[in-house]
């Protein structure tokens, strides 16, 4: 089988109705990809600030019209010309049979060898300090809801030890963060934190909320709750946190279950470039030996704004159509707190007070010292005043009222002074569009020209010396 599939790639040769039918197929496929829901979109977004190599949806669909069916055949032509070949034999095999199968591929491809410096490896982007934010339109215009996939970045994939103590930090969060913004909030149906490791570069702690509210608004929640969290770890019992270390154990301790799972693992540590294949036993030995003590130590390294020295978070945002995004000048004039609140007030109905409006009731709030009731009742107050008979308005009111209403919760958002995370200098970020905000935050719309602008990160290094055995 292996040998009837090798010779038909070498000496495929594709037919004109075989090349209009996939066309069709895969045109459809891509068209279809703008339908997604938003963390679908959220997700790919921020892949794409952070993979070495990467192409989404529209960037094969700016191109798909220049395939033909010609240039399609030259392709596969040259194809395998220069090869290197990587290999995976496992299953009911002997060693000889798999280096025969080997040695069979390399003589039917019949190809020179790929040079080691156009070879592809798995490289990732990074980031310098600071707090990047990327802004994004929902392709399709009907959904109502946007999402916030918020990265924390939390040193490299390379060391180990941090690898463990993220696994721990992501399994501690992940039902509190569910429980406060998804159960308690209410703020989205798909709510849920974990982790991500980027071959070659850093990674990541992740969370991500699909919400009705506005982005702004859901960012600034995520960072209310990483800010409340820590003296979530710092008062945990050891009882608890030993409880937490045996779940993960547990997990990294679970068996494999058939061929297939034992092939994708292995797979795994051949294609990050790592060839790690006693990564679980790694983790398990450092497990035994991380403290609660370092678990707050990593957090306060990475995770906490105030106290991280280089602090690197990234928030890929995708925004509803029916929820109207704050201007470049907006964005640069007011602060996140204005903006939540501008966002909430239209979340609850209120379509009428502009953001200028609410900056100037915020400010009335802070120097006359008043509460939030105040300063809600102040924001009530100039709306019913531009509204006088129109429908709707006393819903509209009796919706902010509410106890757990999102103005409510804005204004007080917007009361919390935070110290700015200082992030890199201009490096001409804002000759190509990107908005410093009055926090200092990156915030930016054009992806493709931000990531241009991001260093790669060199080759991963495996973690054992790859010493040809024949």
């Amino acid at each position: 089988l292996l040998e009837i599939l090798v010779k038909t790639l070498r000496m495929c040769k594709v037919e004109q109705t075989q090349f209009d039918v996939y066309s069709r197929e895969v045109k459809k496929k891509l068209d279809n990809a703008r339908h997604s829901e938003p963390y679908g979109h959220v997700q790919t977004n921020t892949s794409f600030l952070n993979q070495g190599i990467m192409w989404r949806f529209m960037d094969k669909l700016a191109a798909f019209d220049l395939v033909t069916i010609d240039r399609l055949q030259l392709f596969i032509d040259s194809l395998f010309e220069q090869t290197r070949v990587q290999m995976l034999v496992t299953g009911n095999f002997e060693e000889r049979e798999a280096l025969a199968a080997a040695s069979m591929v390399q003589s039917l491809l019949g190809s020179r060898a790929l040079p080691e410096y156009a070879r592809r490896v798995p490289r990732a982007l990074l980031h310098e300090p600071g707090v990047y934010v990327h802004h994004a339109l929902m392709p399709e215009k009907g959904n109502v809801n946007s999402c916030v996939d918020y990265s924390v970045y939390t040193g490299m994939t390379s060391d180990h030890r941090g690898r463990v103590v993220l696994d721990l930090l992501s399994l501690i969060m992940q039902e509190p963060f569910f429980d406060q913004l998804r159960t308690k909030e209410q703020l989205g149906y798909i709510t849920y934190s974990t982790e991500r490791k980027y071959n070659g570069g850093h990674m990541t702690l992740r969370l991500l909320v699909q919400s009705e509210a506005s982005p702004i608004y859901v960012r600034m929640r995520i960072d209310h709750f990483l800010r409340e969290f820590r003296s979530r770890l710092d008062e945990m019992t050891l009882e608890k946190f030993d409880g937490y270390v045996s779940s993960l154990r547990v997990a990294r301790e679970e068996k494999i279950k058939n061929l297939f799972e034992e092939s994708g693992r292995m797979w795994r540590h051949v294609s990050s470039g790592y060839y790690e294949f006693d990564r679980i036993a790694t983790d398990l030995e450092i497990l035994r030996t991380v403290s609660q003590r370092e678990l707050l130590e990593f957090w306060d390294t990475y995770v906490d704004k105030q106290r991280a020295s280089a602090y690197i978070s990234l928030a890929a945002t995708i925004w509803s159509t029916k929820i109207a995004q704050p201007t470049d000048e907006e964005l640069e004039k007011f602060g996140d707190g204005v903006h939540a609140v501008h966002g909430s007030l239209e979340h609850d109905g209120e379509r009428v007070l502009s953001v200028e409006h609410v900056d100037r009731v915020l400010r009335q709030m802070d120097e006359a010292g008043d509460d939030e009731e105040r300063a809600l009742e102040r924001i009530i107050s100039e709306y019913e005043s531009m509204v006088k008979g129109e429908a709707d308005v006393e819903k509209a009111v009796a919706k902010m009222r509410k106890p757990a209403s999102h103005v409510r919760t804005a204004i007080a958002m917007a009361r919390e002074q935070n110290k700015p995370v200082c992030g890199k200098a201009d490096n001409g970020l804002l000759n190509m569009g990107v908005v410093r905000s009055p926090s200092g935050d990156w915030l930016f719309r054009e992806a493709s020209a931000f990531r241009a602008t991001l260093r790669q990160s060199g080759a991963p290094v495996p973690t054992r010396p790859l010493v040809p055995k024949y």
